[in-house]
């Protein structure tokens, strides 16, 4: 056997050609060695080592000239070569290596930078930057000698690899739950549930373990794949050799990391065995730290996560936070009941729940047992109808995060920008000190509180995307007006001006990164709409909205306060625009918020008795859609006309409200104006199919933050007053209400 990157693996030789998805790429800095471990399309897992890229030591070069280089560069047996690359804010570099040939160390770096020389080691560190340099996102071609390995398939000693980004692979996901004895933290038993994620079809179950630390029973019902051991040790060993089996490439579970793994790398340290989780002899690692949330002291949050080499640790339950769901309860009984119409076999809760768990164990293992494994299935069952694997995956793909980094915004962002980067030979900017003062909200147009007729909303489409696509808002064209290149060198004289926003900022018209990501995401989304593909394009859509937020979050090393500044000031001339589109054509706009303007259709003058009077106008007989595709052209027409640019901004009718409410600021109610409360109305809707309905946003009906029956009652008041009969049917609502609550029919 040879021990190789941490990999057992053993004879016979076979050579492979292959596709596959890495699912956790690291280095072992021990052997200097990148590790890449995945599942090829076959199902068979792998485990390929590469030796790491000697990190480039690149200074600019304008610094050679300085004397603090000169006496380094005598001192330390160092060249200067030219270099391809370029800083982000447009300096030529060199690249210094030693007189052998080889790359600098810490101490050579370390004296430059005290020397005041600025060191560029090319962006991303580590496996990371391995796989950005050569464009891979987590699919891959591979061809080259393997062995079979112990904790994986097959090992590569060596391969040779291509980007495929159209490879998915099935993913092994394994949900784990453990029970335990509190306070002590004593593990009692572990529920294994192993499901396969299938790309684009969906998941199925595999197979399913429970281990029990306790004396040895007979299951009754002859249905539990159950394991008894004598003792937590004993437990410990079985799960690292039931995982073994098992092979997944993600574990799961409801709040794993900060619950379930905290508690077994706690047993294992007291057990005094490793941490064997992964698919490698290395022990996984378990960390949290706290943090401040501010600077000026406020709340504490705590950050914990787990590495398993080999394996990527996913928390379906924050997986669930990071979606589109809204669950008033986030405990996994609740998320199960409204996701799958059940939830676990033991409902109490708190103090209750202990009790009743510590009564099963002692008295009725086989439930107890039972318990534990339900609960560990509720997680992948939860995961799969909510598709959220499949999307971690598709995101994962598509920014080259790895799946425990896919759903984090500034991780995804910085992943793709840096391989756009390197693809024009450009470093990063470095990760330090920098003017965010964090992203504005979009524009809201003062809302007009009243009771409405027929209200039409018509919304731009990932209006911030179209803008940032449309005006090159862009950190790297940002950077580039301040290029050398900025003036003609020939001429001495400007070039065509850069492009200006609103707040001030400007860019370079030579198409920034960004542009050309938002461009091909868009064409792709499309496709994947034509071909049912509703996984990617959802990914798609949410990757392009998160630009706005990454550009202005202090968090993300191309965060400008005038870059995210710039994106909402194009945001408010568009909204503006639209305004005043409408207004001339004597249409009244209600309330506008970020990328969506409410337009009352009636003529000046109509009122709520008179909802189908014409508008006098020569656009009255006009579609709503073609009010839209009017507004466009005008768009289209100004945006060329005043910065010489080609518009991706479109507007369309979104939907339609037969009746519209705005309520009152509760600051002005009795008062004399008719100022409205901002992002909360409600409409009766004309749905696609012909039906109506009453739809609520950012009202009390609408937040969980009030009571069922306070909820109930405003739903049900909208609709009578959106009801043919109106005011006196829901004025006789109201009294019966209110006469009902004093006698007490609702407590």
């Amino acid at each position: 056997m040879i021990d190789s990157p941490g990999l057992l693996y053993h004879v016979p030789v076979e050579t492979v050609s292959a596709r596959g998805f890495i699912v956790h790429a690291y280095t072992d800095r021990k052997r200097d060695r990148e590790q890449l471990v995945g599942r090829l399309e076959d199902g068979r897992s792998f485990a390929l080592s590469l030796p790491r890229d000697g990190e480039p030591c690149l200074i600019p070069s304008g610094a050679l000239g300085s004397a603090s280089i000169a006496g380094i560069l005598s001192n330390s047996s160092l060249e200067a070569h030219p270099s391809p690359w370029r800083t982000f804010d447009g300096q030529s570099c060199l690249e210094l290596r030693l007189a052998g040939g080889g790359v600098p160390g810490q101490s050579v770096r370390k004296a430059l930078v005290s020397a005041g020389i600025p060191v560029h080691e090319g962006g991303v560190k580590g496996a990371a930057a391995y796989l950005a340099a050569r464009g891979i996102r987590g699919g891959i071609s591979l061809e080259g000698e393997c062995r079979r390995g112990t904790k994986v398939d097959l090992v590569f000693s060596s391969a040779r690899i291509l980007p495929d980004h159209d490879v998915r692979v099935p993913l092994a996901v394994c949900s784990l739950d453990i029970e335990t004895a509190e306070p002590e933290g004593r593990v009692l038993a572990v529920g294994l549930s192993l499901w396969e994620f299938l790309p684009r079809e969906g998941a199925r179950p595999r197979s399913e373990s429970i281990l029990f630390n306790g004396p040895a029973f007979t299951c009754a019902a002859g249905d539990l794949p159950l394991e008894c051991f004598p003792s937590e040790g004993a437990l410990l060993r079985g799960l690292s050799e039931a995982l073994s089996r098992m092979d997944p490439d993600v574990v799961t579970g409801w709040n794993v990391i900060d619950f379930d793994l905290e508690r077994l790398a706690a047993a294992y340290a007291r057990n005094r065995l490793p941490f064997d989780l992964g698919r490698s002899l290395e022990a996984g690692t378990y960390f949290a730290s706290e943090r401040e949330e501010d600077p000026s002291g406020g709340a504490r949050r705590r950050s914990a996560a787990a590495v398993l080499p080999g394996r990527q640790v996913l928390d379906a339950l924050r997986l669930v936070r990071s979606g589109s769901w809204d669950h008033e309860s986030y405990t996994l009984d609740a998320v199960a009941r409204e996701t799958l119409g059940r939830g676990k076999t033991v409902t109490e809760t708190g103090g209750d729940k202990l009790a009743e768990l510590r009564r099963l164990y002692r008295d009725n293992p086989e439930d107890f047992c039972r318990y534990c494994l339900t609960d560990a299935r509720l997680v992948n069952e939860i995961l799969e109808r909510k598709g959220l694997i499949i999307h971690t995956v598709e995101r994962s793909a598509l920014t080259g995060a790895g799946l425990d980094k896919a759903w984090t915004s500034v991780a995804s962002f910085e992943r793709i920008y840096a391989e756009g980067l390197y693809a024009r030979g450009i470093l990063e900017p470095p990760d330090g000190d920098r003017d965010v003062s964090g992203a504005a909200g979009g524009t809201v147009l003062d809302p007009q509180a009243g009771l409405f007729g027929p209200v039409a909303v018509f919304d731009f489409r990932s209006l911030y995307p179209s803008v940032m696509r449309t005006f090159n808002v862009d950190p790297l064209a940002r950077s580039q007006v301040l290029w050398p290149e900025a003036r003609d060198p020939e001429a001495g004289t400007p070039r065509e001006g850069p492009i200006v926003a609103p707040n001030g900022a400007a860019f370079s018209r030579e198409e920034g990164i960004l542009p050309g990501l938002i461009g091909r995401y868009f064409s792709e989304r499309l496709a994947a709409i034509d071909r049912g593909d509703d996984a990617a394009a959802y990914v798609y859509k949410i990757l392009m909205n998160s630009f706005y937020g990454v550009l202005g979050s202090p968090k993300c090393r191309y965060a400008r306060t005038d870059l995210a500044g710039a994106i909402t000031g194009f945001g408010r001339w568009c909204l503006l625009f639209a305004r005043d589109f409408f207004t001339d054509r004597g249409y009244r706009v209600l309330y506008g918020d970020t990328d969506s303007v409410f337009v009352e259709l009636l003529r000046k003058g109509g009122s709520m008795g008179d909802p189908a009077a014409p508008l006098e106008s020569r656009e009255s007989a006009e579609s709503l859609e073609d009010l839209a595709s009017r507004l466009n052209r005008e768009l289209s027409e100004r945006v060329l006309r005043d910065w010489n640019r080609e518009s991706f901004i479109s507007i369309r009718f979104e939907k339609l409200y037969l009746r519209f409410f705005i309520p009152h600021l509760r600051s002005s109610l009795g008062a004399s104006d008719d100022r409205g409360r901002a992002k909360g109305y409600a409409g009766l809707l004309r749905r696609e199919d012909g039906r109506d309905e009453v739809e609520i946003k950012g009202m009390e009906a609408a937040r969980s933050d009030y009571t069922p029956f306070a909820r109930r009652f405003q739903r049900e008041l909208l609709a009578l007053v959106f009801s043919a009969e109106g005011e006196n049917t829901a004025v006789e609502y109201l009294r019966d209400v209110i006469a009902r609550l004093y006698r007490g029919d609702f407590d």
